[in-house]
């Protein structure tokens, strides 16, 4: 409510006067009304903010929780793989002394059961091997020791590994080397060769016919490695999950790969520490696949 006195001059209040008031009026309610606003929205961001900052710290205490899970899990696993390498390395000890006649001349049909318990005590050593190196990488613990290397000689020293098993397939299998002067650069060599590896090795186990083809090329800044393969092919969703851990291409209905699906996993993870990059590209399911490892020439 506005009072009104008389006018200093004694006149009475013109139309003008009046107009001019009711806008004034108008204009100090609308004042009001908006200071009387302003008042609930502070109240209001403040309760607001009061339950932001509440639920942030639950998250915060939540995501603690989950990160001290996280880190007790990969001890329980490096812990295990520990565990399991020395029985493992017993085992293949034992048998290929029962191969080899250490405890008498073995019969032969019994060569054929125990070379198969060698093949698959092999298989478990590699995914207790893996298993160490993923909970390594997740606890901060992998440390690398980088040498000078000529990579073009160690993709041939693979390449010159897995060749057997290629041609055991029938697959044709070969090396294509860059043209152009390759430097030596600092990586960990034996992590180095198990990526490359185990990239020879999948494009073996997903191809039943036709080849399998490695190359190394080269560009300004980076050294880059090539495995191509006419195998199964990777669709869309696949080439997007690939290297996630346990995580395996699928094969043909009467195709059958055998593996946990962490090989890819590590290799990511070994190459990012190497600030490298790793990729797959394809067509489709049946029209082969190609994997590329990127390493900087330049890295530290």
């Amino acid at each position: 409510m506005i009072v009104l006195g008389n006018k200093l001059s004694g006149d009475p209040y013109s139309k003008q006067d009046i107009e001019l008031l009711v806008n004034l009026s108008s204009q100090a309610s609308i004042s009001l009304q908006n200071a009387k606003l302003y008042s609930q929205v502070d109240d209001l961001s403040y309760h607001l903010q009061e339950k932001v900052d509440e639920q942030m710290k639950e998250l915060k205490e939540a995501y603690e929780e989950l990160r001290q899970l996280d880190n007790a899990k990969s001890e329980f696993i490096s812990m295990a793989s520990h565990q399991l390498r020395t029985p493992l390395t017993a085992i293949k000890g034992y048998v290929s002394m029962v191969l080899e006649g250490t405890y008498g001349e073995l019969p032969r049909r019994m060569h054929k059961p125990l070379k198969n318990v060698l093949i698959s005590n092999d298989r478990l050593v590699k995914i207790v091997n893996d298993l160490l190196n993923i909970s390594k990488i997740e606890l901060g613990k992998m440390e690398l020791e980088k040498e000078l290397t000529q990579v073009e000689e160690l993709v041939k020293s693979c390449y010159e590994e897995m060749k057997i098993a290629a041609e055991k397939k029938n697959l044709k299998i070969s090396l294509k080397t860059s043209k152009d002067f390759l430097p030596k650069i600092e990586v960990d060599q034996l992590k180095l060769r198990q990526v490359i590896s185990n990239l020879i090795d999948n494009a073996i186990r997903y191809t039943s016919q036709g080849s399998v083809e490695i190359e190394v090329r080269k560009t300004d800044s980076h050294i880059h490695i090539l495995v191509k393969d006419t195998g199964e092919g990777l669709n869309e969703k696949e080439k997007k999950e690939i290297f996630g851990g346990f995580i395996r291409g699928t094969a043909g209905v009467n195709f059958f790969v055998e593996g946990a699906g962490l090989g890819l996993y590590v290799a990511k993870k070994f190459l990012s520490l190497h600030n490298g990059k790793i990729w797959a590209e394809s067509e489709g399911k049946g029209k082969g696949s190609t994997f590329y490892v990127e390493l900087p020439i330049t890295n530290s």
